[in-house]
């Protein structure tokens, strides 16, 4: 697919911490349409900045870069296949096939315009030119570090970008495999029209490349053919330069600003990706193969959701008989009477503790089980999350998709809770009701949990973050020990176990249980349908704040 598409770099400068760093200055290039460049250096000169500030990454605080004569943030919003972007690490499942990621992708980044049969031949066409046939039926954690840089770029090529923006592809390879792939990205500029730069270490083989862009200490030393590089300093070998400007022999004049040139804007041939709703159908289905392929994960959830209603049970066994049991007759006997009044006050202290607190118990167990529904599900892809949102993800359709199972486990936990509870300990109150309470209180902290590991840049943060979380949840619902006034008004609105609390005891509202633990605490139980209420809004405010971060991540 050929084009005249170029990129242009003029004046650029990059600076941070507020201007008083600069990374980068003085840059200016142009890359013909269909040229492969590469962009060396020593550690530190500025390689990775250069190529992050292309792709959109990082901001520049001067100069302009423009693809085909458009901006880059235009590009990336109204274009965002036109551009692929590979970091130093690849991110995909492990767990899925070579096939079944490309696949996904297909589905995730070609429109519906695209009819069935012209995308599998397109992705014929990919697996032939990136040679991916003898190991297209492995899990992608199977494969060796060549392999998986082909698999990466294969699924850059399928949205058929014009540009393509590598960082460090080569890095790690032996020196045929550098050779392999240094050719492999010569025929697709030269062949296939690709506008190539490459960021790089390796440089036993750049005289594939088409010219050869040398930074030095963030400032651009040299930008020419590989032979016209070497001979301008009358060297043999790129380490022979290397060595040249490291001994500090080499002076640069003060950055002098380039007259900026008129750039035609051009056309660019690029597909648009589906909407949400057909990337969301794509998103479940991988969703579902991921779950289900997650052994040690589903054996956690089998374990929960079977042990903790069986704790609930165990402190429970003892108690209830004697709950059950608790009455008050009218004797005509006043010293008789007067002797059960004071055992039936005894009696009903114990139970009304036992009542809140198994039915706080249900609460906190659920939310546990909520914090680990969500705590890990979106900080755990975060590369990978990032590389389809640049490629057009849609983020409502991700974050619908991990709800969507994060409601389906919460159903499961909460009803195997409610209804193992009411048979086992004889719990009385309408099913229907308290499962119901439980399903929000444990959707609510899964949701809530999603939100944090959507704004989290490591499983492990998402999870601790999720443990304290949890960790507040009976102090601070006032279940266990009455809150000051003025604490509980500020607190309760967000600890969604006292809405949970609430709600169930309210279940119990026309019996006996509700009546002791009414007498005996201190702190206010809420209507049921307000609870309910609270809950929701929980969760359509997480749901709004994944969204968001999620959205952010387009930029990381």
């Amino acid at each position: 697919m050929q084009n005249n598409n170029a990129i242009h770099v003029s004046n650029l400068a990059v600076s941070v911490n507020q201007g008083r760093k600069t990374l980068l200055s003085g840059i200016n290039f142009s890359v013909s349409s269909g040229q492969f460049i590469a962009v060396i250096g020593a550690s530190g000169c500025g390689k990775s900045t250069l190529i992050k500030t292309l792709a959109g990454l990082m901001l520049p605080s001067h100069g302009r870069v423009l693809f085909a004569g458009h901006p880059v943030a235009e590009i990336k919003e109204q274009f965002p296949l036109a551009v692929g972007y590979l970091p130093q690490f690849g991110a995909f499942h492990a767990d899925l096939t070579v096939e079944e990621n490309l696949l996904n992708a297909v589905s995730l980044r070609l429109p519906r315009s695209v009819s069935a049969g012209v995308k599998q031949q397109w992705m014929r066409h990919i697996i032939e030119l990136a040679r991916l046939e003898s190991f297209l039926h492995q899990s992608y954690k199977t494969l060796s570090g060549g392999q998986m840089r082909r698999m990466a770029l294969a699924e850059e090529l399928i949205g058929d970008p014009a540009f393509l923006l590598l960082d460090e592809l080569t890095s790690g390879l032996d020196e045929f495999s550098d050779r392999e792939m240094m050719q492999w990205l010569r025929d697709l500029a030269h062949e296939h029209g690709k506008t190539i730069v490459l960021v790089t270490h390796a440089t036993y083989h750049l005289d594939c490349c088409d010219s050869v862009l040398f930074l030095h200490n963030g400032r651009q030393a040299h930008y020419a053919p590989y032979a016209e590089l070497l001979a301008s300093h009358s060297v043999s070998s790129i380490s022979d330069l290397f060595e040249i400007y490291q001994t500090g022999d080499v002076s640069f004049p003060p950055v002098e600003e380039v007259p900026e040139t008129a750039v035609t804007t051009q056309g660019l041939k690029t597909a648009q990706p589906p909407n949400g709703f057909l990337q969301f159908a794509t998103l479940l289905k991988r969703q579902a193969q991921l779950f289900f392929r997650d052994r040690t994960q589903i054996g956690l959830h089998l374990a929960l959701i079977l042990t903790f209603p069986a704790l609930v049970a165990v402190f429970a066994y003892k108690g209830l008989p004697q709950v059950r049991q608790l009455t008050l007759a009218v004797e005509s006997n006043i010293v008789k009477t007067l002797a059960e009044q004071l055992m039936f006050l005894k009696e009903s202290f114990h139970a009304s503790s036992l009542v809140s607190g198994l039915a706080m118990f249900q609460v906190i167990l659920l939310t546990l089980m909520g914090a680990n529904n969500g705590a890990r599900e979106i900080a755990k892809e975060g590369d990978l999350a990032a590389k389809e949102l640049r490629a057009g993800l849609s983020p409502l359709a991700y974050v619908g998709t991990k709800f969507l199972q994060l409601a389906f486990l919460c159903a499961v936990q909460a009803f195997w809770m409610a209804w193992f509870v009411k048979a086992i300990c004889g719990f009385p109150g309408a099913l229907t009701a308290q499962f119901a309470i439980l399903f929000a209180t444990t959707l609510a902290m899964s949701a809530t949990c999603l939100a944090i590991s959507s704004s989290s840049s490591t499983p492990e943060r998402a999870s601790l973050l999720a443990i304290y979380l949890v960790g507040f949840q009976l102090p601070l619902s006032g279940a266990a020990l009455p809150l000051p006034d003025w604490l509980s008004l500020a607190c309760r609105p967000f600890i969604a176990a006292y809405w949970g609390w609430s709600g169930y005891l309210k279940t119990l509202e026309s019996t006996r249980h509700y009546d002791i633990v009414r007498q005996a605490t201190a702190t206010y139980i809420a209507p049921y349908g307000s609870c309910l209420m609270v809950l929701a809004l929980h969760v359509l405010v997480a749901l709004f704040l994944a969204w968001y971060f999620v959205g952010k991540r387009r930029t990381a």
